[in-house]
């Protein structure tokens, strides 16, 4: 340990641009992912919050929440059984804003600021539009005459990139007076006595929707390459400094110093400049996300940070592993110019 923080020290400005490398790298992967992690927020996060296994969706809405409409005898069906029904309905308005208008009896969304609505003139919108309609304020559907005052925001309710809007059953109804339940949420993979539906996975309704599967393949696409480009970069790094230290480490082997214990040098250094670089992206990452318009699709989890800062130790690993396979071939002779 303290061989390998004198190292550190006495070639800190080598060891600082790797560190800086390495931070850059990390930040960027870390950031891209969050980026693609909260544009698919934006398309399925109503369908998380609803927590639901399952869902008994018309057979002929090809798995799409919006195209589906289901029948008075399945409705009935589900309503026999206490299945939770919600309905859908797409509105503008006159601020140029989008709402994915949602009715579900019962209905518990984490409430940022506000309440739940209460009649039918009222909606509790999601924060992702509380730039731009505040709670009070009274909202017009385009071309109709009908207005909405808003009582609070909720977190994390998208449909499609449009910010889904909860009112009353009454409420819902105004927008159109013939709509009924889109789909019914279950927690098994079959629900005997339908007759114009059919139970799906909560994953096959989100593929259902068109923009979630076209935008995540070429955003997960690009953090895939983001992360071996990096992945190549760290590990020739450590690899071409070990090169560069071949004289440094035959002279340690010819003092003595025994193979395990210039591995243990190596591994303490790489792990302190990857601890280092890894930190401090994910510190600039959660720096970011703080000062973020809530409008901007950005989502860091736990998880992903867990996963990212693992695979980067990982690959210094590898890193590191070339280099002992380096330093272990040094023949102590030939590395201080002897025959």
């Amino acid at each position: 340990m303290k061989l390998a923080l004198q190292e550190l020290k006495y070639y800190k400005f080598k060891y600082a641009m790797i560190t800086a490398i390495l931070f850059l790298l990390a930040f960027l992967v870390l950031f891209v992912s969050s980026l693609a992690q909260g544009l698919a927020k934006d398309n399925i996060s109503l369908i998380d919050d609803l927590n639901a296994s399952h869902y008994v969706i018309n057979s002929d809405a090809e798995q799409s929440l919006t195209a589906s409409r289901l029948t008075d005898a399945d409705v009935e069906t589900l309503k026999d059984r206490n299945i939770p029904l919600l309905s859908m309905q797409m509105a503008s308005f006159d601020n140029n804003k989008a709402l994915a208008a949602v009715y579900m009896k019962d209905a518990e969304p984490t409430i940022t600021e506000g309440r739940m609505p209460e009649n039918k003139n009222e909606v509790a919108i999601d924060d992702y539009l509380q730039e731009d309609m505040k709670i009070g304020d009274t909202i017009k559907v385009k071309n109709k005459d009908i207005e909405y005052k808003v009582t609070g925001y909720v977190e994390d309710n998208m449909y499609a990139h449009t910010a889904v809007g909860y009112m009353t059953e009454d409420g819902i109804k105004r927008l159109n007076m013939q709509i009924g339940p889109n789909v019914g949420l279950v927690e098994a993979d079959h629900v005997n006595g339908l007759t114009d539906a059919e139970v799906i996975t909560s994953d096959d309704l989100k593929n259902g929707i068109a923009s979630y599967g076209a935008e995540q393949m070429p955003l997960n696409l690009m953090v895939i390459f983001l992360f071996v480009i990096s992945a190549i970069v760290i590990a020739a790094f450590f690899y071409v400094i070990t090169i560069q230290k071949t004289t440094e480490y035959g002279i340690l082997k010819a003092i003595g110093f025994k193979n395990s214990k210039i591995a243990g040098m190596i591994l303490i250094e790489i792990l302190i400049i990857t601890t280092i670089g890894v930190a401090a992206a994910i510190g600039l990452t959660f720096l970011l996300a703080g000062q973020l318009p809530v409008s901007m699709p950005f989502y860091l989890s736990t998880q992903l940070i867990t996963l990212l800062a693992g695979l980067f130790f990982v690959v210094g690993l590898i890193g590191a592993l070339l280099s002992l396979i380096k330093v272990i071939r040094i023949d102590p002779q030939l590395a201080l110019g002897g025959e």
